[in-house]
């Protein structure tokens, strides 16, 4: 052999042995240091997982009362591991199966196949061991007629389930939510964290989703052994599903249902439509939510199994006045004449306002080119900022809002340097809580709007091109000449100086006007509530506890604390005692609707507000606490394209009081407090109702009122003073 042969023999030997020990490496790796991972997915890909769903928790209110429960439902299932081994694939037991339940067969294998990207439903997204549910609420003749024959129906089966249920229709359905299918992009991102699988129900709206995790429980899982066929061979492991907790509520279902009957009614007197009106009831001392309404509303069991495109086209539509959107907490606007107690705030802490002073409340104020006149120019002469409050004079708080912007530069647009703003009103507003959100544990809450000097510049700098297009093309859609000139005009002097704070925008800010302030009904009882209970901003939450399937307490729910009113416990008491006069002294906005009231047992603190908005009429508003020597409650009331808020919210919160007191009628708060504790849940599932306060039931009717709920009056402004043009109070 001479040398080149020698060299490709030792080439070829080394090769060999390279390859030997690479080929005896990849064993080692796969047998021993992975031989652990390869050996579950062997086991796995011979194990076939079906979900058992568990349980989802009820919702309760306050006394235990169930607002969503679950209730059972024979179900008749197909199961395919089976009927796909049958000869005709099952084709024979379906077309007996639709002649018991009277579905046509070709329906039934639509439902039962399976779900890709070319076969749309109906058809399952689950797992191809589970059974698969064709038909729910079958009568139990049709249940018996599959059970007793299994013969005729192999593979089909007739079970109880537990189905989503609303006992109360659309009561609170913006705050309780709705169920719907787990989406593929859910699945992907929180599919191993929450436990998701293909035909998963999740809360995707109100306290059904925010509280999902606790509701949810956890699935059970049993682990079918498959032959390569995937034929089942029997049974690995199997693991109980557990219930989920249920949640108990702040909110009490007779309040609830108070509201809603009294802004039903309302809207109904008015007429016309769509019509819209909300209402918030809090607890002062605690931020819980006794009650929140908004109206239209819509029944969240429209969602259970899926809602078709034309139901939710329906409840989308502005047509219909978009019944899934809540007006209390989702929608914000201008809130009248109820923001002079904010202003009022700042008058005394910021501006050196004494509540012995007097101020003149004149039949007008000029700022500038413009005039701004009290409601029918009427006069009040020198008064206090009680009375101002009393009465509601725009002209003495449109003042204290024009010099406080002169204080602080005007229009800013001469030469500088300027120190900074100071800006009272809207930072009083902000301390408020208005302009964010208030941390209500429901999604989707809105933020309003405050909006300061920077604010304004920056709003004006991102619609500056759009104002001057239409300073020059006008408003062509605009059917009316008149209105569309007008608003070419505001667009021209917008595109020129639109980034100027003027006077007129500061004083209609003052007397909750105009377009720089926007808020809830939800952040206005919460400020409405800190200024009743001594300067406390508190979260607003529904949730009070969440207690176990077998009543054990899992979770309580502590008031939340948001911050602290910047006012002077003095300033605030002077405050709360100017709102109680609304209701009980002469020329009080109010004293009309609660001339019957019992103000002697239950004084009620009060400020009503008519704001306005373009192209529609008024909106009503009425906020409120109670009793206003020892605040509990605060209610405010809106009613959107009605009228003053004398006539139409204020009414409404009467009603919602005598309710909650049993003026007239038994007392949904007996007491006129929450319950003491929790409902107690026993261990077979029924419900104890939690320990009233202890107190009468019910107080001594309005004079001249028959028993039974009380009929409010008709409201009257009495000799309130507002602007002319402009809202009254």
């Amino acid at each position: 052999m001479n040398d080149r042969m020698r060299v490709r023999v030792l080439l070829l030997r080394v090769l060999v042995v390279s390859l030997l020990i690479t080929l005896g490496a990849r064993l080692w790796v796969l047998q021993i240091l992975d031989g652990d991972r390869y050996r579950r997915v062997a086991e796995t890909n011979r194990v076939r997982e079906v979900v058992t769903p568990a349980t989802r928790g009820m919702i309760l209110d306050d006394k235990g009362q169930a607002l969503v429960r679950n209730r059972t439902s024979l179900v008749i299932s197909v199961n395919r591991s089976t009927t796909d081994r049958q000869a005709d694939q099952g084709r024979a037991v379906l077309a007996r199966l639709a002649a018991v339940i009277g579905t046509p067969a070709d329906e039934l294998a639509r439902r039962i196949r399976f779900c890709s990207a070319q076969v749309k439903p109906p058809c399952w997204n689950g797992s191809p061991y589970q059974p698969v549910p064709v038909a729910k609420d079958v009568s139990p003749r049709q249940a018996l007629a599959v059970i007793e024959h299994p013969d005729r129906f192999p593979g089909v089966s007739a079970d109880l389930q537990a189905v989503r249920e609303y006992p109360h229709g659309a009561l609170a359905a913006h705050e309780l939510g709705y169920l719907a299918p787990v989406s593929q992009d859910q699945l992907d991102k929180q599919g191993d964290e929450k436990g998701y699988h293909l035909n998963s129900l999740i809360g995707v709206a109100g306290l059904e989703s925010t509280y999902d995790d606790e509701l949810r429980g956890t699935d059970g899982v049993e682990r079918l052994e498959v032959d390569r066929f995937g034929r089942v061979a029997g049974t690995a492991s199997t693991i109980a599903p557990l219930s989920g907790d249920h949640l108990v509520l702040n909110l009490d279902l007779d309040v609830q249902q108070a509201v809603e009957q009294a802004l039903t009614e309302t809207i109904k007197k008015l007429g016309g439509g769509p019509r819209t009106a909300s209402a918030v009831v809090l607890d002062v001392r605690t931020g819980g939510v006794i009650a929140m309404a908004s109206l239209p509303s819509y029944d969240p069991s429209v969602f259970s199994g899926g809602v078709s495109e034309s139901d939710y086209r329906a409840l989308s539509d502005p047509a219909n006045g978009i019944p899934l959107l809540s007006r209390a907490y989702q929608g914000s606007g201008p809130a009248g004449s109820t923001f002079k107690a904010i202003s009022t705030a700042v008058a005394m802490q910021n501006l050196g306002a004494k509540g012995n002073d007097r101020y003149d409340c004149a039949p007008s104020l000029q700022i500038g080119d413009q005039v701004f006149h009290n409601f029918d120019g009427e006069s009040a002469g020198p008064i206090t900022l009680h009375q101002a409050l009393v009465i509601s004079c725009d002209v003495i708080f449109d003042k204290f809002a024009y010099d406080a912007w002169l204080a602080d530069g005007g229009l800013r647009n001469g030469r500088g340097p300027y120190s900074p703003p100071k800006e009272y009103f809207v930072k009083m507003a902000q301390a408020m809580g208005f302009g964010r959100t208030t941390g209500l544990d429901l999604p989707g809450e809105t933020r309003g709007s405050v909006v300061d000097r920077a604010g304004a510049k920056a709003i004006w700098a991102e619609l500056k091109d759009s104002y001057c297009r239409r300073a020059k093309n006008g408003y062509p859609e605009e059917p009316d000449p008149a209105k569309a000139e007008r608003y070419r005009k505001y667009a021209a002097e917008a595109c020129v100086d639109g980034y100027l704070y003027n006077a007129g925008a500061a004083t209609q800010f003052a007397i909750g006007q105009g377009q720089y302030l926007s808020l809830s009904p939800l952040q206005l009882a919460v400020a409405y509530a800190a200024i009743a209970n001594g300067g406390t901003l508190y979260k607003p939450t529904l949730a009070k506890a969440t207690v176990s399937p077998d009543g054990k307490v899992v979770r309580t729910f502590a008031p939340r604390r948001a911050g602290t009113l910047p006012v002077s416990p003095e300033n605030l008491a002077y405050i709360r005692d100017s709102l109680r006069g609304v209701t009980t002294e002469g020329g009080g906005t109010a004293t009309g609707v609660f001339a019957d009231w019992p103000s002697d047992v239950v004084p009620i603190a009060a400020k009503t507000g008519t704001a306005e908005v373009e192209g529609k009429g008024d909106t009503s508003w009425f906020a409120s606490f109670a009793p206003a020597n020892d605040p509990q409650f605060a209610v405010v009331v809106t009613i959107p394209d009605s009228g003053t808020g004398a006539e139409f919210a204020a009414p409404v919160a009467k009603q919602i009081y005598q309710a909650i007191y049993g003026v007239g009628r038994p007392a949904a708060m007996p007491g006129g407090k929450p319950p003491a504790g929790l409902p107690k849940l026993n261990r077979d599932g029924t419900i104890a109702a939690a320990s009233p306060q202890p107190a009468p039931a019910t107080l001594a009717s309005p004079a001249g009122s028959a028993p039974g709920p009380a009929a409010p009056l008709p409201g009257t402004s009495g000799a309130g003073v507002t602007a002319t043009g402009r809202a009254p109070p």
